[in-house]
């Protein structure tokens, strides 16, 4: 018996494999999901290159024969997770499931401030990064975001401080007045060829 047997009585499923994590990162209705369905641009995940305007799209993509994309359009500040609720759910999203191996990466919304029961985005990156051990996370703050407003300079040299302090975190900036000038941007971050 391992370690996970004689501490639970029984054995762990096996954790999640995550290659790649994407945050995109804004304040509450400044367009985080609209940037992500942008991603759909990118042919491969089925949708001929269009952007799909349904609210309930998919929650997982392939990205190749063992490779997934779990993409989460709402962020779990504005669903009303905690913190232990929004990693739970992750990783019931990104089950390697029995018999064949999968990696999977992720693309989320998160908002920059505190809300509900999360605390600041940065926080919640580093507790995914602790959780889940991604290769490679990279955090897109939209500023100015869709309707042309800029995060106020001292906030924004504050969260990219903050973000650069986490263990591999890439950030970048965008200007996210336009629903469909990023998107290829943002799915060649899932591209492994």
């Amino acid at each position: 018996m391992d370690a996970s047997t004689v501490q639970t009585g029984k054995p762990m499923t096996r954790s999640s494999y995550v290659e790649r994590a994407l945050f995109m990162m804004g304040d509450p209705d400044t367009g985080k999901s609209k940037q992500l369905r942008s991603m759909f641009l990118d042919w491969r995940l089925g949708t001929a290159g269009k952007i799909p305007s349904a609210n309930n799209v998919r929650n997982s993509y392939p990205l190749g024969n063992e490779r997934r994309l779990y993409l989460r359009l709402t962020s779990p500040h504005e669903a009303g997770d905690t913190m232990k609720e929004f990693l739970d759910t992750c990783a019931g999203q990104m089950q390697s499931g029995t018999g064949r191996w999968c990696r999977w990466n992720f693309a989320g919304a998160l908002q920059v401030s505190q809300a509900n029961n999360l605390p600041p985005g940065t926080e919640v990156i580093e507790k995914f990064i602790t959780r889940f051990a991604p290769e490679r996370v990279r955090a897109v703050i939209l500023s100015p975001d869709r309707s042309g407003i800029e995060l106020e300079t001292s906030d924004l040299r504050q969260l990219i401080q903050d973000l650069r302090s986490l263990t591999g975190c890439e950030v970048m900036m965008v200007d996210a007045t336009s629903l469909d000038a990023n998107g290829l941007m943002y799915a060649d971050f899932f591209d492994f060829t």
